[in-house]
């Protein structure tokens, strides 16, 4: 049987979210019995990182997750999600504060609260996943403070210390494999 490797290399949003789960579909409609998921991100959309990191988890099959350069701000929340968690040695993560887009001119008060409620609940839950995620870390990293106040940029060694990656490892990917594309276009 072929490995299955479905490549995101781009933003989380609607559209990416939404064909990475359609590639995933269609490759164990057609036989895999694993995924790899081939990750370079700059994040993106705090609903759909969940979105995809309870996606990746609903699966039936296992699937390992390769970091092929960056994996930053909510494609780190998608690349936990992974049952094995893999990153080249040229790599990096970054993890940073988070933020809040405004598309709207006015805002009154209860929207304002509403927002900061949303706000310290998508804290909350990546805090959350990343510790339930990294829990036989050697070194634990200080998530919460990574999220409120200091970025942090990750090489791939100490990803692997703190428990984002399981290890380094430049990925060559099998001859026959089954290529899936996810793009943000």
């Amino acid at each position: 049987m072929s490995q299955h490797i479905v490549h995101f290399h781009c933003q989380i949003d609607q559209s990416t979210h939404e064909r990475l789960r359609d590639r995933c579909l269609e490759a164990i409609d057609q036989g895999a019995t694993s995924l790899w998921l081939n990750m370079s991100s700059s994040g993106g959309s705090t609903s759909y990182g969940f979105a995809a990191y309870n996606f990746i988890k609903s699966l039936r099959v296992p699937v390992r997750v390769i970091n092929t350069g960056n994996i930053e701000s909510m494609g780190i929340v998608m690349y936990l999600a992974g049952g094995e968690r893999l990153t080249a040695p040229h790599s990096r993560f970054l993890i940073h504060p988070m933020n809040w887009y405004f598309n709207q001119s006015s805002v009154d008060h209860s929207r304002l609260r509403e927002y900061l409620s949303s706000l310290n609940n998508d804290l909350e839950r990546y805090v959350n996943i990343f510790t339930e995620e990294t829990r036989d870390a050697a070194q634990k990293l200080d998530i919460f403070k990574c999220l409120s106040a200091e970025e942090k940029v990750i090489a791939p060694d100490d990803a692997v210390s703190c428990g984002i990656a399981h290890r380094v490892e430049q990925i060559v990917f099998p001859e026959d494999a089954i290529h899936w594309k996810v793009s943000g276009e």
